[in-house]
This record gives structure tokens, C-alpha cells and sequence, in this order.
């Protein structure tokens, strides 16, 4: 009895494997093989021993030549290999959840967008079935056509099935894979039923059955197969198993077939092309007449149906739908997750950096996008920035000794803290630290609502990173003006470089020595007074020479806090992306200034349209109206929120992806947890997006209103006149008679 050869014709497809750890910093690449689910099926039957040949057409790169390392290294036959010039081959990347593994049902998802370079990799500009590829593979086939094929698609496109035409009947037999095909829903109804009608055999995921019956006008799985020639139809259910119609004489049967379970379970992606794969291998090893008579045996059907599934549970023990499949290595993908195993796979984010050097994708080898590498390299910039600050905290931590920080402690009675942009979330930090001290009411407050409503207090504080801006300088110069008896000025700027007109028997200058980026998206700017202000307050800290230590396990914890929740919202399927969508950031309390720091960075950064409110607040109507459906909300939650911020998310996730930030410590230590949380999460979101929030452009139109400076000091009121008020509304208001 001769085999007869297993065929399969078009374009090469490769997949790429990664790992999603719990955060995002943990997204490992695996590695690559060939893959589709048309090549898949293939090498599937080449190893359950199958007569094999691939009639296919790639890419003039690295990756066709994997893939066609693959299907030899599974003893298949190539009978034909084009490449097309300048053309990349189609790539698509798999990305499989870590802590999914071993569960009922592993969570992982296809994209066609490699999740290094963010190319997309499948369709636009790749290789494709020409008219001359199918006039060759059509002279092979029929050549070989007598000897006996099995040929077998993964669609019902017209071009490979041209080249089809004239093999000789009795010989040959197709198969049919749609799978989840999305292409079937844009064919006319007459195109499917004349497509149909020249397979033998049909595999269908279950969510097809029903759009398939309609565009064949077939009123039963029955009745689907007395439209043409077919006499199997397998419906694959995953891990409910499947369902079969078999032509059995002049009847139709009907059976269904629980899953089979692996022994262990890894990755089911690649199940079905390794079902069918050695269904086709067991029929094609039957020869010719074989398959007739096997076609029609009930109990020969039920019997390599089942050891197909064997097959297909036996595949989902490892990783990658051909992880099964021994490399030239000698090696499958069967992965045990320990540190080592992955140890120079390298992170998604350590790829990233990497490109920044290339005019490829060190992971898929796609040409990188210049917009999208000028954007990834500024956000790099961004994490280099944050990566930097325990660096920067350490070096302000050797230099607090040269600036009084610990008078901070000694203010009393009521004041103000000013600030504005970035700085406004270190003011209003300062601001809830120095509340919490004094027991009175500390306000931060804007520069320009400074100069036009701040009345003298026993005490001003301003912030400003470098010490130069035109609103900072005229709002001190409105408080030495009023004579306030004491002002703090706190900034990152280098005391040789700043020109200010302190006091010298009333005032402090504060100085982080945490100078060099961007004022507003400044890392350091916003961090690196807020730790030095509540170590101040905290002697047993300020005095011990290794105290930024703390800072780190402060930084350290935060960072994977921030992971993890980013890692949830990824793993939502509806996680819209944040970049140009609406962003609810809510909270309230000593969390205010993580969600200013969120806010301002988004908007500064042009990173996404965030709405601010406290967590009560966002009940007045905003869950109806304000978000839409492709919104995002960020919660920011203290300790003493709890129970209300558990109440809340529960509302807010049934009907919105959310984000939830929050940490266990209490008071201003806590509230540096959240800003830090805040930090590492831009990150993310902007090297994941491809946002440039490190340096972003400076508005052609609107500067000119920050350098105006026509607002004089004899125009604003020194106190609150209110017959003054009374009488200029008697002026422009008809007063009421009898």
C-alpha cells in the first residue's frame, strides 16, 4: 500500500513566542519557528509519520529561511520555495500569560503587532501567492498527481485553489480548514458553495458552524454534507472537544468525542493544526483505495479522531503551537519557568533598548519605523530618567548637610506653598507634610492666584526646579512685597546658578542638587523633595548616613506594585490604550499628589485626556457621561480609603478597564509610595505606546501668556475691600428702589 503525500501550498508564516510575566518589565522572548496553522498542520502529520511536501512562497529574509528550516528539520519535503524580493514573510506573535500556565484553560492571545517594535508583521507589504507561484506549484501537483495527494488549505481564497485545477480524480482528496476564519464573512454565498463543494473533508471551530450554514444555505450540519463531495465534517470546541458528521453509505451520522487532557498543561495554541495534522497522516497512510473505504468506517473515523486528539492534548505539554517539535538542537519548547530557563531570553523592554541602535527589530527583523524609534527612544529617556533616580536621591542625600532641610520643622502658624506645573506636585505635598506638622492650614496654591488673592501669612513656600521661571519669580516678588516674614525656596538648581532675591536674616533656599531634566516631566524634580522633606521630618532618618537606602525599597516596592496592576489591565481584552483616550484619575486625601503628578505628566506629555477627581466627587453624573466606551480609569488609594475604594472599583470595572494604585503605608511615606507607583507606570504606558512624554514640544501658540508680565502689584488689592466691591457693583448695577 503507498502513502499518499500530505500537500500544502502558500505563503510561509513564522511565530514568535513570549512569556508575560506578572508586570510588564517581565514580557520575555522565547524565541521563533515556523508557524500557521496551515504549516502547523503539515509539520503534524510529517511527524505522525506522514508522506509530506510544502509548495510555498516567502520573504527574501531570515525568517523564510526559518521557516523553511523547520518543515526539513520535520522531514518535509520542499517541492517548491520562491521568495519574493523586498518582501518580508508574514510574522505573527504569540504572547502566553506565565501565571496561566497549568490552569484549565492557559491564557494567551495572537497579534499581528510585534510587541518589541510595534511593526505590524502579517499582511501589509509581505509576501504573497503571485499568479506565476501558482502556475509552478499547478505543473508540480498535477505531475505528482498520480502517485496520490492529499492536499489540504486553510482557506477558500480562489488563487490557491486555481492551482488545483486538472488532477486527476480517484487520486487526489482536499481538506479544509477554516478555523475561526474571519475571511468566509466577506464571500458572496454563491463564491462558498462552489468553493465548498470540491473539499472531502471540512474542519470548523465550533464559532463558525452558524455563519458557515447560512452563506451555504444549509440548514443542518446534515445538509452541509450533500452540497458537494465532502464526507467529514469535524467541529473542533477546544476543551469541550468535538463534534463529527460523517457520510456513511446513503446516511449521515452524528457523534461527539470528549478532549483528551495532557498531562501537563502548558500552551494550547497550535491544538487544532496538530489534531488535524494527524487525522490527515493516519488517512493518508491508508493509500489511496484506503481512504475510501476509512472515509466511510464509523469505527475507524471514531478510532484516529481519537488518537488525533491524543496527539493534539500530548502538543498542548508545551509552548508554541510547534513546541512539540525538536529544533536542529535536538530541542522542544518545554519550558519549567525557573530563572535560568529564561536567563538571556531577554525582556521586551531590554529588546526596546537594543533597537534603539538598528534600523531592524532585534526580535522580529521587521525595518523599525523612524516615528516609532524616535518616540520609543524618548521614552526610553524617560525610564533612563527614572532608572537614574536612585542615583539622584543618593547624591542629594550626601549634600542634604549644606542646606538647612530640618527648618522646614520649625514653622508655625498658616501659610502657603507655591508652585506650578510639575511643581505644583511637590507644593502640594509640602503643603498636606506641613499641615499634618502644624496642626493649621497649609495651602498650596498656584503662582499667578499668588500674586492676585495670597494675603500675608506667617510663612511662604515655593518650588520651582530651576529656579528660573517668570511666574515663580514674580509670585516672590509679590510675597517679599507683602513683607511675609518667613520663605523657604525649594529647588533642584545648583545655589551657583540661581539669582535670587532672598533674605538673607528671613530666608532659606532649599536645594535638591537633582538638576538636569525636563521642569514639568522632571522625575527627580517631583521625587526628590518630596523624600527629602519627610525624611526631614523623620531625625532618626535624617541622621543615619545610609538613609536613602529606604528610598530604594521605597522605589523597588513600588515599581513592582505598579507592574502588577499595569500587568492586570493588559491581561483585560478590552484594555483600550491610554495614549489620546479619556482618563479617569480619581482618589482624594494625601494620594493628591500622585494623581496631580498623573495628570500633569499626561497632559504635558500628551500622553492621554485625563479628567482628575476625588473618588465622591465622581459619582455627580461623570459614570454616565464623561468616559465613554474607550475610557480608563486610574484609582489612587491610601489606607485610610479602603473600604470606599473597594465599593468604588467594584462600579467602576463594570464598565470601565481600571487600574488600581495604592499602598498599605500611611501618611507622607505613602503618599511618595503612590508618586513613585505614578512614575513607573508612565513608563509603562509610554514605552508600550510609543509616547514621547520626555521632552515634549513647546506650544507655538500660549507661551506668550506664561511671559506676561503686565500684572502689577499696585493692581491687585491688599486686602478683601468689600464696600469697595459694594461700591463698583453700585456702578454697573442699577440698585433696587422702592
Amino acid at each position: 500500500m503507498t502513502s499518499v503525500t500530505v500537500t500544502a501550498i502558500g505563503p510561509l508564516v513564522r511565530d514568535m513566542v513570549f512569556l508575560k510575566g506578572e508586570g510588564p518589565d517581565e514580557t520575555f522572548l522565547l524565541g521563533s519557528r515556523g508557524g500557521g496553522a496551515l504549516w502547523n498542520a503539515l509539520v503534524n502529520a510529517s511527524l505522525n509519520k506522514a508522506a509530506t511536501q510544502a509548495l510555498c512562497i516567502g520573504g527574501s529574509d531570515t525568517a523564510a529561511a526559518q521557516c523553511v528550516d523547520d518543515l526539513r528539520t520535520a522531514r518535509v519535503s520542499i517541492a517548491l520555495h520562491r521568495t519574493q524580493r523586498g518582501k518580508p514573510t508574514r510574522t505573527l506573535h504569540e504572547l502566553l500569560s506565565k501565571k496561566s500556565v497549568g490552569l484549565r484553560r492557559p491564557s494567551h492571545e495572537f497579534t499581528v503587532v510585534c510587541p518589541v517594535c510595534g511593526t505590524k508583521t502579517y499582511l501589509n507589504g509581505t509576501a504573497r501567492v503571485s499568479e506565476e507561484f501558482v502556475e509552478e506549484a499547478s505543473r508540480i501537483l498535477r505531475r505528482n498527481g498520480n502517485d496520490g495527494l492529499w492536499v489540504h488549505l486553510d482557506g477558500l481564497d480562489s488563487t490557491r485553489l486555481d492551482a488545483l485545477r486538472g488532477l486527476p480524480e480517484g487520486r487526489t482528496w482536499l481538506s479544509l480548514d477554516l478555523g475561526r476564519s474571519t475571511g468566509l464573512f466577506r464571500m458572496r454565498q454563491t463564491s462558498v458553495l462552489e468553493r465548498l463543494a470540491r473539499f472531502d473533508v471540512l474542519f470548523v471551530h465550533s464559532k463558525v458552524v452558524a455563519e458557515l450554514k447560512r452563506m451555504a444555505g444549509a440548514g443542518s450540519e446534515s445538509d452541509l454534507l450533500s452540497r458537494g463531495r465532502c464526507r467529514l465534517l469535524v467541529v473542533s470546541k477546544g476543551a469541550k472537544g468535538l463534534d463529527y458528521w460523517a457520510r456513511v453509505g446513503s446516511t449521515v451520522i452524528r457523534s461527539h468525542q470528549d478532549s483528551s487532557h495532557p498531562e501537563r498543561l502548558l500552551d494550547t495554541a497550535g491544538a487544532g493544526d496538530a489534531l488535524i495534522g494527524s487525522f490527515l497522516a493516519q488517512l493518508a497512510r491508508s493509500g489511496c483505495q484506503g481512504i475510501e473505504e476509512s472515509l466511510g468506517d464509523k469505527e475507524w473515523i471514531e478510532a484516529k479522531l481519537r488518537a488525533a486528539q491524543d496527539w493534539a492534548a500530548y502538543k498542548c505539554g508545551f509552548i508554541g503551537a510547534r513546541g512539540h517539535l525538536a529544533g536542529t538542537d535536538g530541542k522542544t519548547w518545554s519550558w519549567d519557568f525557573s530563572p535560568s530557563s529564561l536567563k538571556g531570553s531577554g525582556t521586551a523592554s531590554e529588546l526596546r533598548l537594543a533597537n534603539l541602535s538598528r534600523s531592524r527589530c532585534v526580535a522580529c527583523d521587521w525595518a523599525i519605523d523612524a516615528t516609532f524609534r524616535d518616540s520609543l527612544g524618548a521614552a526610553i529617556r524617560f525610564k533612563q530618567n527614572l532608572g537614574n533616580l536612585p542615583v539622584k536621591v543618593e547624591k542629594a542625600w550626601k549634600l542634604r548637610g549644606d542646606f538647612p532641610w530640618p527648618q522646614l520643622r520649625s514653622v508655625r502658624g498658616q501659610g502657603y506653598v507655591v508652585g506650578t506645573g510639575g511643581s505644583f506636585v511637590v507644593a502640594t505635598f509640602l503643603a498636606q507634610l506641613l499641615t499634618a506638622a502644624t496642626g493649621e492650614l497649609v495651602a498650596p496654591i498656584r503662582p499667578f492666584d499668588y500674586v492676585r488673592t495670597g494675603i500675608p501669612k506667617g510663612f511662604a513656600v515655593f518650588v520651582s526646579n530651576t529656579g528660573r521661571t517668570h511666574d515663580i519669580a514674580q509670585a516672590l516678588d509679590h510675597a517679599l512685597t507683602e513683607e511675609v516674614p518667613h520663605i523657604f525656596f525649594v529647588t533642584g538648581a545648583p545655589k551657583e546658578r540661581l539669582s535670587l532675591p532672598l533674605r538673607a536674616s528671613k530666608d532659606t533656599l532649599l536645594s535638591t542638587g537633582a538638576d538636569g531634566e525636563r521642569g514639568f516631566l522632571s522625575v527627580a524634580g517631583a521625587v526628590v523633595p518630596c523624600f527629602l522633606a519627610s525624611a526631614a521630618f523623620t531625625p532618626s532618618l535624617w541622621e543615619n548616613p545610609e538613609g536613602n537606602l529606604l528610598f530604594n525599597r521605597l522605589y523597588e516596592n513600588a515599581r513592582k506594585r505598579a507592574g502588577t496592576a499595569y500587568g492586570e489591565f493588559q491581561a483585560i481584552r478590552s484594555a483600550p490604550k491610554i495614549s489620546n483616550h479619556p482618563v479617569a484619575i480619581l482618589g482624594g486625601g494625601l494620594a493628591w499628589p500622585a494623581m496631580l503628578d498623573l495628570e500633569s505628566k499626561m497632559v504635558e506629555g500628551g500622553l492621554g485626556l485625563p479628567q482628575v477627581s476625588e473618588m465622591k466627587d465622581y459619582s455627580h453624573g461623570r459614570f454616565v457621561s464623561s468616559m465613554g466606551k474607550r475610557g480608563t480609569a486610574v484609582v489612587c488609594g491610601m489606607p485610610d480609603d479602603a473600604s470606599y475604594r473597594s465599593f468604588l472599583i467594584t462600579k467602576l470595572r463594570a464598565r470601565l478597564p481600571t487600574i488600581e494604585l495604592s499602598t498599605e503605608i500611611s501618611g507622607s511615606w505613602g503618599a511618595l509610595d503612590l508618586v513613585l507607583q505614578v512614575e513607573h507606570l508612565l513608563q509603562m504606558i509610554s514605552e508600550r505606546e510609543g509616547v514621547d512624554i520626555s521632552s515634549p514640544e513647546v506650544p507655538a501658540v500660549g507661551l506668550e501668556l506664561y511671559h506676561y508680565k503686565s500684572l502689577l502689584q499696585s493692581d491687585v488689592p491688599k486686602t478683601l475691600d468689600m464696600e469697595a466691591g459694594a461700591q463698583e457693583l453700585a456702578k454697573q448695577t442699577p440698585w433696587p428702589t422702592e
